[in-house]
């Protein structure tokens, strides 16, 4: 991403990617994942790249529940039922965010995203209306929530839109079609990492420490 918009990012913005595959929220608010998770961050991916934890600023990060079923994979309930994964997800964002600080103590601003279309999934529990109901338990999170210990917490970009054959696009006019998805139907493939990548650079270029 950086590489692709080079003259249009402020050449003192790192990019660095601490994401781990098959490692979503739950995982990173465990203080059992720590070694594989934040202090593989800190102490591998941020050392790579000339940066000290108390260096970073900005965080970003796509939030997504890594257990969204019930007992032998049943489909959980749906908002509003206290058991539905909305209120799950909300208190997990909450634990998170006083990670974030606890981990990076001169962060200024974490943008947050939630889940792409799940329409496609092969998982009954991984589809739709999950992603939009996280989307939904998100926004009501940052709402509630526009500062934890003085770090502004807001949106980055909003990942969710409908398939494209339902001749809609999200707010930024995007759509996913099936070649988005690699062959579980959740995660992106190539082609919808690119623009999802589109997007990214989107919303960050309407901020002042992003561009040039």
């Amino acid at each position: 991403m950086q590489d692709a918009w080079a003259t249009e990012i402020n050449p003192q913005v790192r990019v660095v990617n601490c994401a781990v595959g098959g490692h979503a929220i739950e995982r990173w608010n465990d203080p059992a994942d720590d070694a594989s998770l934040w202090d593989a961050c800190v102490s591998r991916r941020l050392r790579q790249a000339g940066v000290r934890a108390d260096q970073v600023r900005v965080v970003y990060y796509k939030a997504a529940n890594q257990f969204t079923t019930g007992p032998g994979g049943a489909q959980l309930p749906l908002y509003p039922d206290p058991d539905a994964d909305y209120f799950a997800f909300h208190a997990n964002l909450t634990t998170f965010a006083g990670r974030v600080h606890e981990k990076f103590p001169s962060v200024q601003a974490v943008y947050t995203s939630s889940r792409s279309y799940g329409g496609f999934a092969n998982n009954p529990g991984r589809g739709e209306p999950l992603s939009y109901e996280e989307g939904h338990a998100l926004n009501s999170w940052l709402t509630a929530h526009p500062s934890v210990s003085a770090v502004w917490h807001g949106w980055g970009l909003y990942l969710w839109a409908p398939a494209c054959d339902a001749g809609l696009t999200n707010g930024s006019g995007v759509c996913y079609t099936r070649p988005d998805y690699v062959d579980d139907g959740v995660h992106p493939s190539e082609a919808g990492r690119a623009k999802i990548a589109e997007l990214v650079h989107a919303r960050f270029a309407r901020e002042a420490w992003y561009g040039r």
